[in-house]
C-alpha cells in the first residue's frame, strides 16, 4: 500500500500543508478575472451561460447552436459558481480549474510524504505548484487540469490498496474514471489505466525474473500483480463503473433524443488517439514540450534524472519512475500531440525532482560532481534573467509596463544573486527556500500585476464592451454573426442568440430582409463582402484597434448595411 494516507500526522504536517494550500490559493485565485478570455475559454464561459438561461443543461450550445465537442461535466463544474455569484465571469469560468489546481498540489504533496517523507511531499508540491505552464492552465477555462486531477486520483487508489485488489479502492478508482470520461473525455481513465497495467507488468516480470522460470511461477505473477482487474473485487468494481459511466452517457441523449453527445465523444477522443486528424506533431515532440512545461525547474529535474540512477531497487523509488514513463508512453503513442496535453505528466517530474532534492539536502558531503548543486545554480540564475527581461521591456521595448515591474526587477535581480550566494556558500536549505520564495513573488506578480499590464497590449476587452454598448437596444433578429465563431465574442456581446450566416448568399438575403442590419465578422471576411456589389454602401461602425502581434486579418469588426 504504497500512497495509503498514514493514520496520524503530526501538526507540523498539518502546517505544512496549510502552507502550501495557502501559497496555492494565492497563487492560482487571485486575479482571475485580470485577463480577458483566451484561446477555447469563451466556450466553457458562452456553454455554461447558456444552460443557466435555458434551464436545459443536457444540451450544451453556443449562441443557440448545439455544442458537443467536450462532455457535460467540465460545463457543469462552473454552474455551481455563477448561481452564488449570479452570472458567468472570467473567474467563475476558470474557478473549476483552479480549485482542481490547488486539489492536484495537495494530492502531490501527500503522496510525497507517503512514499518519501514530509521534506519531499512539501518539495514536490512546492516544485509543482510553481511550474509556470501549470499556474497558467490552472488559471485557464478548460477541462485540462481537471483532466490531469482525475488522472493522478485514479493512481492514487491504485497504489493505496487497488493494486492489491482491495474493494473500496477498486470501487473508487473505477469510479472517478467513469466520471472523469465526461471532463475532457475517455483520454483521463485511458491514460490512469495505461499507467496501471504498464506498472502491473513491470511488477509481474521482474517477480517472474526473480523466482523460478516456470509457467506456474509467471502465472502467480501475472495473477499477483493483475488483481485490480482479473479478481472478482475487480470484475465488481468495473461492472458498477460501467453501469455509472452508461448512465452519464445516456443522460443527454435520453434529455435530447440526440446521439450527438456520443458521435462527438467518439471522433474526439477515440478516433483521434489512433487516427488522428488534427494537431500532428512528431513522436518526440514531448521531450521538447515535457521540458517547457516543468520550466523554471527544468534544470532540477534532468539533474534528478542523473541522481536517480543510485537510488535502491525499492518500489516505492521505482513507483514515481515507472508511472512517469507510463504517461510520457501513453500520450506519445497518440498521433494527436499538443504541448499541453502532456500536462499529466508534470506531477511525476514534480515527485521525481522532489526526492532528489530532498537526498541532496539530507546528503553530508558527495564525491564528484555535486549535479544537483550545478542544476540549482542554473535555476537561480533564470529569475535574474527576467528580471533582466522585465527592465528591458520596460525601457527599450514598445510595451505597455507597470510601476511595479521596475520594483519586481530588482527584486528579481536582488533575489537571484543572494541564491546564487548561499548555494556558493553551501547553505542550501536557505538558498532554496529563497529560490521558491523568488519564484513564488515573481509568479504571483507576473499572474496579477503583469497581466494587467499585457492587458494594454490586447485590444479585444475594449471592443467587446465597446460592441455591447454600441449594440444595445438594437433587436437580435437585425444582427447577424458571418462565418464567425468567436466564442469569446458572443460571452462579451451577452446577448441571445444571433443568426449565423455562412455564404455570400445568406448575407443577402439577410441584407434584403434587414436593410438596415448589422453584420459582424472578421476584419477578410468583411473585405471580402465589401468587394461585392451588394454590399458596396455598407460601412463599418467599429473596428476592434489592430494589435502589435498577432493576425490582425482576424479582428472583429462590426459593419452596418445603409438601406436600399
Amino acid at each position: 500500500m504504497l500512497f495509503a494516507l498514514p493514520r496520524h500526522w503530526s501538526s507540523r504536517d498539518w502546517i505544512l500543508l496549510c502552507v502550501l494550500a495557502a501559497a496555492g490559493i494565492i497563487l492560482l485565485w487571485a486575479g482571475l478575472s485580470t485577463r480577458s478570455l483566451w484561446g477555447s475559454e469563451g466556450r466553457w464561459a458562452v456553454v455554461a451561460r447558456e444552460m443557466l438561461r435555458s434551464g436545459n443543461y443536457f444540451l450544451p450550445t453556443i449562441n443557440g447552436q448545439v455544442y458537443f465537442d467536450k462532455p457535460l461535466l467540465s460545463y457543469w463544474l462552473i454552474v455551481p459558481f455563477a448561481w452564488i455569484k449570479g452570472g458567468v465571469t472570467e473567474a467563475i469560468a476558470r474557478m473549476p480549474s483552479a480549485l482542481s489546481g490547488l486539489g492536484a498540489v495537495l494530492l502531490i504533496f501527500c503522496m510525497g510524504k507517503r512514499l518519501f517523507g514530509t521534506r519531499t511531499g512539501l518539495l514536490s508540491g512546492a516544485l509543482f505548484l510553481t511550474s509556470v505552464m501549470f499556474v497558467l492552465w490552472a488559471r485557464t477555462a478548460s477541462a485540462e487540469i481537471l483532466n490531469l486531477l482525475s488522472i493522478w486520483c485514479i493512481i492514487w487508489f491504485f497504489m493505496a490498496g487497488g493494486i492489491e485488489g482491495r474493494l473500496k479502492y477498486l470501487i473508487a478508482l473505477y469510479s472517478i474514471g467513469a466520471v472523469a470520461a465526461f471532463l475532457k473525455g475517455p483520454v483521463a481513465p485511458a491514460a490512469a489505466f495505461s499507467v496501471m497495467g504498464f506498472y502491473s507488468l513491470v511488477r509481474a516480470v521482474l517477480r517472474f525474473r526473480s523466482g523460478r522460470p516456470e509457467w506456474g511461477a509467471a502465472k502467480d505473477a501475472i495473477l499477483s500483480h493483475f488483481r485490480w482487474i482479473i479478481s472478482w473485487n475487480g470484475l465488481v468494481s468495473i461492472l458498477a463503473a460501467i453501469l455509472l459511466f452508461s448512465l452519464l452517457l445516456l443522460m443527454p441523449v435520453i434529455a435530447t433524443g440526440s446521439w450527438q453527445s456520443i458521435e462527438l465523444m467518439w471522433r474526439e477522443n477515440v478516433l483521434r488517439f489512433v487516427k488522428p486528424f488534427d494537431h500532428v506533431e512528431p513522436p518526440y515532440a514531448y521531450l521538447k514540450h515535457a521540458l517547457v512545461f516543468f520550466l523554471p525547474w527544468t534544470f532540477l529535474f534532468l539533474a534528478a534524472l542523473w541522481e536517480a540512477r543510485k537510488w535502491p531497487s525499492r518500489w516505492s523509488h521505482r513507483s514515481v519512475l515507472i508511472v512517469g514513463i507510463a504517461i510520457f508512453l501513453f500520450f506519445t503513442a497518440s498521433g494527436s500531440r499538443r504541448s499541453y496535453y502532456i500536462l499529466p505528466l508534470v506531477p511525476a517530474l514534480a515527485l521525481i525532482t522532489g526526492k532528489a532534492l530532498s537526498d541532496w539536502l539530507g546528503r553530508v558531503s558527495s564525491t564528484g560532481p555535486d549535479i544537483m548543486r550545478l542544476a540549482l545554480f542554473a535555476t537561480a540564475a533564470i529569475p535574474g534573467l527576467a528580471g533582466i527581461a522585465l527592465l528591458y521591456a520596460c525601457c527599450a521595448v514598445q510595451m505597455p509596463y507597470s510601476p511595479s515591474q521596475f520594483i519586481v526587477s530588482a527584486v528579481a535581480i536582488a533575489g537571484s544573486g543572494a541564491v546564487l550566494f548561499l548555494v556558493s556558500t553551501r547553505q542550501r536549505i536557505k538558498g532554496l527556500i529563497t529560490l521558491f520564495v523568488l519564484i513564488f513573488i515573481l509568479e504571483v506578480w507576473f499572474f496579477t500585476g503583469g497581466m494587467a499590464a499585457m492587458e494594454g497590449m490586447r485590444t479585444s476587452r475594449s471592443f467587446y464592451r465597446e460592441a455591447a454598448a454600441r449594440l444595445a437596444g438594437i433587436d437580435d433578429n437585425r444582427i447577424a454573426l458571418f462565418q464567425s465563431g468567436d466564442s469569446s465574442l458572443i460571452f462579451y456581446l451577452n446577448r441571445g442568440a444571433i443568426k449565423s450566416l455562412y455564404t455570400l448568399n445568406e448575407a443577402e438575403k439577410f441584407q434584403t430582409e434587414y436593410p438596415d442590419g448589422i453584420i459582424i465578422s472578421e476584419m477578410k471576411n468583411i473585405e471580402e463582402l465589401r468587394k461585392h456589389i451588394s454590399f458596396k454602401n455598407a460601412v463599418i461602425i467599429l473596428a476592434q484597434e489592430r494589435e502589435q502581434y498577432g493576425n490582425n486579418d482576424n479582428i472583429p469588426v462590426i459593419m452596418r448595411f445603409q438601406g436600399k
